[in-house]
């Protein structure tokens, strides 16, 4: 006995009639599966063994195995099958192809906007998350009203959590967004994963992040994405590079490659200068002006820079005139090359008072000295002197946040180290006359 509902999703599925549905399941034993597969096997639109067998109008593509193997089924069932030769194959009415037509699938800015607000939710669940005062709701209300709220200064039972905030240049784009913007500025993604159970993550954003010296920092080389690990971005981070069993956890992508290049265990970072001296000795390291690292995929160990041949070497013959080859110095370079080199002064120990100072040589190296808070100006210009290997005239310093150059400061090279205030600023080594010099060749 067939079930009716096999017969209604049979016909459901092959588009038939009552009577052929039932005359496939009785050849399948009643397996549903078993009878459409016999039923696109025989063309998918023939007519059913058990009807009157109808000659075809046309040949049909008919497989003799297939039509053998229905038969023996018909048989062992106790239907007659009747011919089923190819001869014999009766073809229904064929179902008219659907109407094709044009439609977009997704809309761009129904789904910016749905990805803008995804975020937004996940950004405000996540300021709950890691508030100390949580609500009820565990999604959190809208980022904004929140923040009001929480942040409000007329509301003193929330100084907690404006004490622990995190950072104000916490970038709020996405993952993939940030790192194109990185990558377009040429700075680092300095990664910051936190978890709200650990009050390291907590601590972070008290005393390391809201440092002015690692503010400085972070802002002038690179760009800072925090994201806690209930997050989805700081999920799928923490799956992606294996770090979700130790938080709070920090590292460095380089944008170019989307390699994690440095990585530490946040509760490490218990000082605000321990966490400076970290970024700096990285930047002296690594540098967005050079290849990427070695174990990085964008470079190539097999290809290797070929050195250039020595200018000096070059012989021109058949000239009455002497020609300037370029790349080969000039009389004027000859003449400045000439000055006399400063020798590098002795650095204050490190148990005096000091001041420290990040110098960033032409090919990108930083290199940190220390000087005495009453050292003049000058000072510097002869210690960038000596890292360059250049004359002091030669040289020329400037701070890149804000950008000025520090030969034209108020007071001259003689003021004091400690009322030029550059220590909180990395300052940078430019050589202005030598590509003056380039420029008039």
């Amino acid at each position: 006995m067939i079930a009716d509902e096999s017969v209604a999703e049979f016909i459901s599925l092959a588009g038939t009639s009552d009577e052929e549905a039932r005359g496939y399941l009785e050849m399948a034993g009643g397996n549903l599966q078993q009878a459409i597969g016999l039923f696109f096997e025989m063309g998918g639109s023939a007519s059913s063994p058990a009807l009157p067998a109808q000659r075809p109008s046309s040949p049909v593509d008919y497989n003799e195995d297939v039509a053998a193997e229905v038969r023996a089924a018909a048989v062992a069932a106790g239907i007659d099958a009747g011919p089923l030769g190819m001869q014999d194959e009766v073809m229904e009415e064929v179902r008219a192809p659907m109407p094709s037509y044009q439609d977009q699938i997704i809309d761009p800015e129904h789904e910016q906007r749905r990805m803008e607000e995804a975020m937004a939710a996940d950004s405000a669940a996540m300021y709950q998350r890691m508030s100390f005062d949580r609500g009820h709701d565990p999604a959190g209300a809208a980022a904004g009203e929140q923040q009001d709220e929480q942040m409000g200064e007329g509301n003193a039972g929330k100084a907690i959590n404006r004490l622990f905030a995190p950072p104000e240049y916490n970038e709020g784009a996405s993952y993939y967004q940030t790192i194109e913007k990185a990558k377009a500025e040429g700075k680092w993604v300095l990664v910051n994963i936190q978890q709200a159970e650990v009050f390291a993550s907590h601590t972070l954003n008290r005393d390391v992040w809201s440092d002015d010296t690692v503010k400085d920092v972070i802002l002038g080389s690179f760009l800072f994405w925090q994201r806690d690990d209930k997050s989805t971005e700081g999920d799928q981070f923490c799956h992606y590079h294996q770090c979700g069993h130790q938080l709070p956890h920090i590292c460095i992508i380089d944008p170019r490659t989307g390699r994690r290049v440095k990585n530490w265990d946040g509760r490490k970072w218990v000082e605000s200068h321990a966490a400076a001296e970290y970024l700096l000795g990285f930047l002296d390291q690594f540098s967005m002006s050079r290849s990427p690292p070695p174990q990085s995929p964008v470079a190539s160990p097999t290809h290797k820079p070929q050195a250039l041949p020595d200018p000096s070497s070059i012989e021109l013959q058949g000239l009455d005139e002497p020609m300037e080859v370029e790349g080969s110095n000039t009389r004027e370079e000859q003449q400045v090359e000439s000055d006399p080199l400063p020798v590098m002064p002795e650095e204050p120990a490190e148990d005096v008072e000091h001041l420290k100072v990040s110098i960033r040589l032409p090919s990108g190296q930083r290199i940190t000295k220390r000087f005495r808070p009453d050292d003049p100006l000058e000072q510097m210009f002869v210690v960038a002197a000596a890292l360059a290997e250049k004359p002091a005239r030669l040289v020329d310093l400037s701070t890149q946040f804000p950008k000025r150059s520090l030969r034209d400061i108020e007071g001259g090279l003689t003021v004091p180290m400690k009322d030029a205030q550059v220590w909180k600023s990395e300052v940078e080594i430019a050589l202005p006359v030598q590509q003056s010099l380039c420029k008039q060749r």
